[in-house]
């Protein structure tokens, strides 16, 4: 276990467990698109699976993200190795922060949709393109949120 706390493979200062966080994020717009790709196979039971998977992954990577940076690694001393300043830090950490927030409530929200349009039998079906639209506004906030994720990445750990 000590080994994640040693220099990541990156090339950065990050440690180990946060370069396997940001490999996470830039591989989750392949999975979600892995995803939707099941569902347009009309394998809908795998597409649920998967989706559930990557929304609990995606959370636990999030929270472990944000718990390195508080935590563990003491936000204060980043920003003093960072090349940015300190009140730029927190203004970037901020809207990252609540960016995140919300992606994880439009991710949340668009599943609790769909397991009440699946038990009313109107999804797939009725109310398949309300979901398909949730979907493509939920992907853009999470390229947004993983945009964010890998500048703060940038700044903290490399600039």
């Amino acid at each position: 276990m000590e080994y994640l706390f040693n220099i990541g493979f990156l090339g950065t200062r990050a440690p180990y467990y946060m370069d396997l966080i940001i490999v996470y994020l830039v591989s989750l717009p392949v999975l979600i698109l892995f995803s939707i790709s099941l569902a347009s196979n009309r394998d809908y039971k795998l597409h649920r699976l998967t989706q559930k998977l990557l929304f609990v992954l995606t959370l636990f990577v999030i929270s472990m993200f944000y718990y390195g940076i508080y935590i563990i690694e003491s936000f204060e001393n980043l920003m003093e190795m960072s090349s940015i300043g300190y009140i730029q830090g927190v203004y970037l950490l901020v809207f990252q922060t609540i960016l995140s927030i919300v992606m994880m409530i439009l991710w949340l929200s668009t599943l609790l949709f769909a397991i009440s349009d699946r038990r009313r039998k109107a999804l797939p079906g009725f109310y398949s393109r309300s979901h398909r639209a949730s979907g493509r506004r939920l992907f853009m906030v999470i390229i947004l949120a993983i945009a964010m994720s890998i500048y703060l990445y940038w700044t903290v750990y490399s600039a």
